[in-house]
């Protein structure tokens, strides 16, 4: 500003040309005889720096779209510019909404977007023995979400199911405790409704799986073999191998607990509007911004009501565990849990000479007979038969994950208080 104030001033000496003062200021002539035109039509106040912004912008976002902009990430603040530039499309017919880059620029321009950084390192997602859903109803994720205190004090454990092939969120029931009774009642009245699928996938937590039994497999996981359903087990401590519904969660706690409702009642009504938005307005990434609802529909396999006994074929010899999960077997008895009591299973010869034991398709173990006696061999574990005596205890015992006791040390050094 100084040196503008004193190229004018100079020039109204006459001492110099306008082309010497440019000269010497280092500015065009072009520029010198504007200063000059400013300052004689305004005076020292036309001198002052002016704004280059244009006087019209014709690309410029009307000011109406920016305001929708602005509701539809108020109402769903997990929702990035590419999903409010699809939502621009279909709800309020926009037919050539604004960039995506604009949106975005919107966003931060009104203080909705922030800048997050991402985690450092690298989680492998393990894909063999997973199955990829290539048709609704093929592949359902299942998994319980963090619980959470309600405003009433009292738990809530959400239950969520969804279809690996349309994203689409079959349930979200919000549960007291995860519970098998309660959770099995849930799988009832859902597939009632919409039918079975042909896999569930699960991780290894309750009330899906468990580590005392056999194959992993739980009460829960034995009834879905029970209704002809396959159960796959993502890996320990991995929640990237089931990532899809892993960031459903994210959304979930985000918009439908945060904060908690006021009892269970009303967190239900509150987690039922959330699934219709997920599935009828969120447009989804891996559907080419799609919604869910257009590739769900519901299964033609229906619910057994009743429970059939499972058929195997002929070159099984079929049992039935009893009540405290036993497996009597050419007059030994092997501990198979009790998650199988009541139930049957099938044993077969093998090629090697070792008897085999499956519930329905999966194999739990094999009967090997060594020099010093029978032995059961499962897949998840090394067990051995129980003696008739023990076996017919109601107690459960397992001889693998017994220890072997101290010697005494009574009447060694003071009778070893």
């Amino acid at each position: 500003m100084d040196e503008i104030i004193r190229f004018v001033s100079l020039a109204q000496t006459d001492r110099f040309t306008i082309t010497e003062l440019c000269e010497q200021f280092g500015i065009s002539r072009k520029t010198g005889y504007k200063q000059l035109e400013r300052y004689r039509e305004e005076g020292l106040k036309g001198l002052q720096p002016r704004s280059h912004r244009p006087h019209r912008m014709p690309q410029r976002t009307e000011a109406e779209v920016e305001k929708l902009i602005v509701v539809e990430r108020r109402l769903h603040r997990t929702w990035g510019p590419k999903k409010i530039h699809r939502v621009l499309e279909v709800k309020y017919g926009l037919g050539k909404p604004p960039a995506r880059s604009t949106i975005g620029e919107i966003l931060r321009r009104n203080g909705l977007s922030v800048k997050r950084r991402r985690k450092p390192g690298s989680y492998e997602v393990n894909s063999n023995g997973l199955t990829e859903g290539t048709q609704p109803n093929h592949v359902w994720t299942v998994d319980f979400k963090g619980w959470f205190h309600l405003a009433d004090g009292m738990r809530c454990d959400p239950l969520t199911v969804c279809d690996n092939y349309s994203h689409y969120v079959l349930a979200c029931r919000a549960q007291p405790n995860q519970q098998f009774k309660q959770t099995l009642r849930a799988f009832q009245d859902l597939m009632r409704q919409v039918g079975m699928p042909e896999i569930i996938r699960v991780d290894q937590g309750t009330p899906f799986s468990s580590y005392c039994s056999l194959g992993r497999l739980s009460s829960l996981s034995v009834w879905w073999i029970e209704q002809g359903i396959e159960v796959e087990f993502t890996r320990r401590a991995s929640p990237q191998d089931n990532g899809s519904h892993e960031r459903m969660h994210r959304d979930l706690k985000a918009e439908a607990t945060e904060p908690p409702s006021a009892n269970l009642p009303a967190q239900q009504r509150r987690f039922e509007r959330w699934r219709h938005t997920f599935n009828h307005d969120r447009p989804h990434e891996s559907l080419d911004q799609q919604f869910p609802a257009e590739f769900y529909q519901p299964s033609p396999r229906r619910l057994n009501e009743h429970d059939k006994p499972l058929v195997y074929s002929s070159d099984f010899e079929v049992k039935v565990v009893s009540d405290n999960g036993h497996l009597a077997h050419e007059g030994r008895n092997y501990y198979v849990g009790e998650v199988f009591a009541g139930k049957a299973v099938g044993l077969r010869l093998a090629d090697s000479g070792q008897t085999e034991v499956y519930f329905a398709n999966v194999h739990l173990g094999n009967l090997r007979y060594d020099a010093d006696g029978g032995r059961f061999r499962p897949a998840a574990y090394v067990g051995r038969p129980l003696p008739v005596s023990e076996a017919k205890r109601p107690t459960r015992r397992r001889a693998h994950n017994s220890r072997p006791q101290p010697p005494s040390r009574k009447g060694k050094g003071g009778g070893g208080g």
